[in-house]
């Protein structure tokens, strides 16, 4: 069994990796390359609290290793209207194991227990893994969203996923 917890200093290194992997290009609004500095102040400030910070990072832990293998992020949350944007990153090792499918799962638990009503990710239309793994976790297709990402210096189509907690 998958399970979420509060980010922690030791999880710093796998932060950085993560954070500055090219293959998240796609997936990110983040337009820099972010410093362990930088990182570990947002580690040390975050309180952990989805109403408070508007967002929370949650590390991923593999069930067969019980060491960090990614992190969930609920972020964008807007509480008059019990929703927010889920992401999520994994390390190309820990993939094709149905640990991310699992941590969606978690997520949509955790945001019901918040008192959210829905959770959606913005996901590139030419990225069929990140798709496929929405579709799996429950989301539907919402629309698509024209020109709405720039991948490689070309803007592509993204579909808005959504799934009702």
């Amino acid at each position: 069994m998958i399970y979420l917890r509060a980010i922690e200093p030791e999880d710093l290194d796998l932060m950085y990796i993560l954070e500055n992997d090219p293959r998240m290009e796609s997936c990110t609004s983040t337009t820099v390359l972010l410093s362990r500095y930088a990182l570990r102040q947002y580690i040390l400030e975050n309180s952990g609290d989805l109403y408070r910070d508007q967002q929370v990072r949650m590390t991923i832990v593999d069930p067969h290793t019980s060491s960090a293998c990614g992190f969930l992020d609920i972020t964008d949350f807007v509480p008059r209207h019990r929703r927010a944007q889920v992401g999520i990153a994994l390390m190309q090792d820990a993939t094709g194991r149905g640990l991310a499918t699992k941590a969606l799962e978690e997520a949509a638990a955790y945001a019901h227990s918040q008192g959210l009503i829905q959770l959606y990710a913005i996901v590139a239309t030419n990225n069929a893994p990140a798709r496929a793994l929405f579709l799996r976790a429950g989301y539907a297709e919402a629309c698509v969203l024209t020109d709405w990402l720039v991948v490689d210096g070309v803007h592509v189509d993204a579909v808005l996923y959504r799934q009702m907690l």
